[in-house]
């Protein structure tokens, strides 16, 4: 993730995480649900707004954002339109079953 910025910590039920990088115009978010999305060709103003505006709702944010981007795929290009796709799945520890949790010693 060189060359992202961290956005503040705010209050979102549906968002765990957001990183934006405004040379590029992508962004990473990660929902409470685990599922981690890389959004390019994003608007740098929309950037710039969100990392400025401290009481910006992530959840409004990210939700115009997949309204309006498409998935990126191997046979549709993306040229010059803001795409979406799943980079990654990660669990938070209180999520993982109890067998995968607990340490178990073989006696």
């Amino acid at each position: 993730m060189f060359g992202y910025t961290i956005v503040n910590r705010r209050y979102s039920e549906a968002v765990e995480f957001a990183a934006v990088n405004v040379l590029q115009g992508r962004c990473i978010i990660r929902f409470t649900n685990g599922y981690e999305y890389l959004y390019k060709n994003v608007k740098r103003t929309k950037l710039i707004n969100l990392l400025v505006n401290k009481n910006m709702s992530l959840g409004f944010w990210i939700q115009e954002l997949s309204n309006n981007a498409i998935v990126e795929n191997r046979y549709r290009p993306a040229t010059g339109v803001m795409t979406y796709k799943q980079i990654g799945t990660s669990y938070k520890a209180s999520d993982l079953p109890n067998y995968l949790s607990t340490q178990r010693v073989a006696v």
